[in-house]
């Protein structure tokens, strides 16, 4: 099967290059084989390893042009036109006009014709064969490399060339060739089919008289449990991102698969707290409740108020992870790779200012390179497999809204595991970005306008309170904030994270299926956004975040991401930390490592000071 070759475009205003590397291939023209459909789908086959098909953004000058323009002998050019645009003229009795090739009489002119006043009509520009796309072979760079030179067919610079998903995906001409004419559609097959249940029922009314009474029971009875398949059929809980999938866990992935790879205990049965996934029948199961109720539940029971207290001083007790993880300049806060900003070498690392001097170049040849992703990510977004377009075509604004409350739900927990492993994933990091993540640990499905995005960051918060090894409400803040900073700085570095999102996943034993089921789609789903609206659904999130800010000037734990909205009694729990039952309050310090009150002579204290505190834990929950 033919492989998807490492390639990148650079352009002028008037030529676009295709760097196509094939390594370890024997190049000769008669084994390349090209083809523009078009002027806008190209397909690159070198035989027998690799096969490159680009949709572009723009139209480019294929043979086709060329014999058409070349098909106009009877033009001339315009003496005197020095402005670089041809002007043809046609000579007074000549006709232009080339027939069709069917022969009929309809004409495709490509000039005007002298009018009788004597006016000149100007024509569009000429193509020679000069213009036709020309191959240029380097055996040393990279053990081969083709360099396709292509002519615009209009001047100018075409954008997002660097988001290479956007030209894997189907073009709209290619899916309408793909979808039958409606005029060739029989007029019967073009309405809704009928369901076969309703036509055995008609059946059944019209030879119910014919037939006794044991048949017509049979045929009821059957069709009974039609209807109960199709409801149990059409009722089954979806997830991923837009609801693409079902039955996933059941029917294809490995047994013990979702016990491994979820805190889900039952993903296709479990049901989603929306209208789309509600049983026909109000009373559900036990196992098919929903994935939130269950979900909220799970967190109350696995809050431990000592590991939490534990780290409530954290940022004075001088952790090394936890300073390290507050401290760290992760990429997207550097100039260099966000491209937002000029590069401020007196706060980057030695890696930084290589990459920068990485990317300065002494050609002056007028090329628009992608100076942004590197070339291993550049390969990831041009092999993932591509997506639906028609599915992204037709989105709700509520189906829209609901995938950038998924995408920050992954962001929040990519952003997490990034600090506190420095950058560097470990074996466990895929684990944490699965537990921090709800749309992950539960597959749940968020449902605007009634979940908004106050309630999805506050349900991160919520759960990075839990799980992972750190537990600090500040270090939470701090990823809220990160998450703003990546997406106010656009699609690219959004792109990035869910590329270095996607390796953790593919790496891991058990969570490579996050890939298929949300990860690839976002990134499609991404490059396909206008960069505006990503860049506002950061400031939204940035400005929930100084509102928070504001209120918590006094030092409070107001706010919607405060301490008191976590419901997990956080404050109660802190004010527990400094009473003791005698009703002196000491420092955190003067007690030791294993008592939040009281000494180690006084064990008696430290037992009810411990069960006083699991008391108003529950209560707060409660």
């Amino acid at each position: 099967m033919p492989i998807i070759p490492r390639y990148n475009l650079a352009q002028t205003a008037t030529h676009l290059t295709v760097e196509v590397s094939i390594p370890h291939v024997r190049v000769s023209m008669s084994t390349l084989d090209l083809v523009i459909v078009d002027g806008t789908e190209l397909h690159l086959y070198a035989p027998p390893t690799y096969l490159l098909r680009l949709n572009l953004p723009g139209r480019v000058v294929d043979e086709d042009a060329v014999e058409e323009s070349l098909a106009s002998s009877s033009c001339r050019p315009v003496a005197g036109s020095d402005d670089g645009v041809a002007r043809l003229v046609v000579e007074a009795g000549e006709s232009n006009c080339i027939d069709d090739e069917e022969g009929e009489d309809d004409r495709n002119c490509t000039a005007g014709t002298k009018s009788t006043t004597g006016a000149t009509a100007v024509t569009s520009r000429v193509w020679t064969r000069d213009d036709l796309p020309v191959f240029q072979y380097d055996p040393e760079k990279n053990h081969g490399t083709l360099f396709l030179i292509l002519r615009k067919e209009e001047e100018g610079y075409w954008q997002d060339l660097d988001l290479l998903g956007r030209l894997q995906q189907p073009t709209m001409h290619r899916l309408r060739r793909q979808q039958p004419a409606e005029r060739d559609v029989p007029p019967a097959m073009r309405t809704t089919n009928i369901p076969l249940v309703k036509v055995i029922s008609e059946r059944d009314d019209k030879v119910g008289d014919h037939d006794d009474g044991e048949n017509s029971e049979d045929n009821t009875t059957a069709s009974e449990v039609m209807t109960d398949l199709l409801s149990i059929n059409q009722n089954r809980p979806t997830y991923g991102l837009f609801r693409q999938f079902s039955n996933v866990f059941h029917d294809y992935a490995r047994e013990g698969l979702a016990h491994d790879m979820l805190e889900c205990p039952n993903p296709d049965e479990a049901h989603d707290d929306s209208g789309e996934d509600d049983c026909v029948n109000g009373d559900h199961p036990e196992q098919w409740r929903n994935r939130r109720e269950m979900r909220l539940q799970m967190e109350n029971d696995k809050f431990d108020a000592d590991r939490y207290l534990n780290d409530l001083h954290i940022d004075e007790e001088g952790d090394m992870i936890f300073d390290a993880a507050m401290s760290m300049v992760p990429h997207w806060m550097t100039g260099s790779h966000a491209g937002a900003s000029p590069p401020n070498f007196s706060n980057e690392s030695v890696d930084d200012v290589t990459y920068g001097i990485s990317k300065l170049s002494t050609s002056d040849d007028g090329r628009n390179q992608n100076l942004f992703f590197d070339a291993d990510e550049s390969h990831l977004l041009a092999t993932l497999p591509p997506q639906s377009k028609r599915r992204t075509m037709h989105l709700t604004a509520e189906q829209e809204r609901s995938a950038f409350l998924c995408l920050a739900d992954l962001l929040f927990a990519y952003a997490f595991d990034h600090r506190t492993t420095e950058g560097d994933p470990t074996v466990e990091s895929s684990w944490t970005i699965m537990t921090l993540s709800i749309s992950l640990s539960w597959l749940e499905n968020f449902n605007p306008p009634y979940d908004t995005i106050v309630d999805v960051v506050r349900w991160n918060i919520r759960r990075s309170l839990i799980y992972p090894y750190l537990r600090s409400h500040s270090l939470s803040m701090k990823i809220c904030s990160d998450l703003c900073r990546i997406l106010t700085e656009g699609r690219r570095v959004v792109i990035r994270c869910l590329l270095q999102l996607h390796r953790i996943m593919e790496n891991s034993e058990f969570h490579y299926l996050f890939n298929k089921l949300y990860i690839d789609p976002l990134i499609s789903w991404v490059q396909e956004c206008n960069e505006s609206e990503v860049r506002v659904f950061g400031r939204e999130i940035e400005a929930v975040l100084v509102d928070d800010a504001n209120e918590n000037e006094d030092g409070t734990s107001s706010g919607v991401f405060g301490k008191d909205c976590m419901g997990l009694g956080l404050d109660e729990l802190e004010k527990s930390l400094l009473t003791c039952d005698d009703g002196n309050s000491i420092s955190p310090s003067e007690g030791d490592d294993d008592s939040y009150c009281g000494s180690d002579e006084d064990s008696d204290d430290d037992e009810d000071g411990d069960s006083a505190s699991a008391d108003i834990q529950e209560s707060a929950i409660n």
